[in-house]
């Protein structure tokens, strides 16, 4: 079973996928106020908007057609994440017009000789039946579908005690949930991996 007091989580990300935007994105810091906390580090350039506020511990990136709101507080329970609210005013703001929107995690797991579990739990027995070769494991990504999302999840070791574990869970959509549904997501998504893992037995 995996203990979820020894999860370290990296970052917690809604990332947006949008129409290229068609104009310039520029914010006043009283607007950036409404939905994050002072003081703010606002770096704008030709390409990308990058927004942070070390009190929120958030992450506001936008860049081209892709808006990520990325939260790297560690916290692993989300019905009162600021992500939500955050993303919902930028797409609101700017009028993006969506195209996907994704729940992304970052963790790291214990797990003793990861590329070896990899090897011995993801990776195939026929790999050795067929080419007469051991698997060693060092990475693997798996994609399955769950409900209507898409899950891509990358499993790689770190050291010979650590696996670093990327999830994303994607769709398809053109209106992006409510800030409510968001929040049900995030934990919904993060317990989902959650149970993911522990049913692969790491």
């Amino acid at each position: 079973m995996v203990d979820t007091n020894k999860i370290d989580v990296t970052i917690s990300t809604i990332a947006v996928v949008t129409e290229p935007p068609q104009q310039a994105l520029a914010l006043d810091q009283k607007e950036l106020e409404r939905v994050l906390t002072r003081p703010l580090s606002v770096v704008q350039s030709p390409t990308a908007l990058v927004v942070s506020s070390q009190r929120d511990q958030l992450e506001a990136i936008l860049s081209g057609n892709k808006t990520n709101i990325r939260d790297l507080s560690g916290r692993k329970t989300f019905l009162e994440s600021k992500i939500p609210t955050v993303l919902n005013f930028f797409i609101q703001r700017f009028a993006f017009q969506v195209i996907s929107y994704g729940v992304n995690f970052i963790v790291t797991v214990p797990c003793v000789q990861p590329a070896q579990w990899i090897a011995n739990n993801l990776i195939s027995s026929r790999v050795s039946e067929k080419t007469g070769k051991m698997p060693v494991g060092r990475m693997c990504v798996v994609s399955v579908e769950s409900g209507r999302k898409t899950w891509n999840i990358k499993l790689e070791p770190i050291d010979d005690k650590t696996l670093n574990v990327d999830f994303n869970a994607s769709e398809e959509t053109r209106q992006l949930p409510d800030v409510k549904t968001m929040h049900d997501e995030l934990q919904e998504q993060f317990d989902g991996l959650l149970k993911f893992l522990n049913d692969l037995e790491l």
